[in-house]
């Protein structure tokens, strides 16, 4: 079988990419637990997965990277945005 098949191409995308949302929730979740560190290293891990696909699958067209690109955008904003309603304010 020299080609991929479209079908199994679609399903393997899309667990990779469920997988890191999950990861990106699980981090957010576990934050100030005994968990966190497991946590952020399995985020930090489906982060470059999701980072390596995203790459790899633009020679597929932007039907197979978009979505990828997508969730390595969203995984990305939940990483960094303080979703606290008492987050910190700087004040110069």
């Amino acid at each position: 079988m020299a080609y991929l098949e479209a079908s199994l191409l679609l399903w393997g995308l899309g667990s990779i990419q469920i997988a890191g949302l999950i990861s990106a929730w699980l981090a957010r979740l576990s934050e100030g637990s005994r968990r966190q560190a497991c946590c952020q290293r399995l985020f930090l891990g489906c982060l470059g997965l999701i980072g390596l696909t995203t790459m790899a699958s633009l020679a597929l067209g932007p039907k197979y990277w978009l979505p990828s690109g997508m969730t390595l955008s969203v995984m990305v904003l939940g990483a960094v945005w303080d979703f606290r309603p008492e987050a910190p304010t700087e004040t110069p």
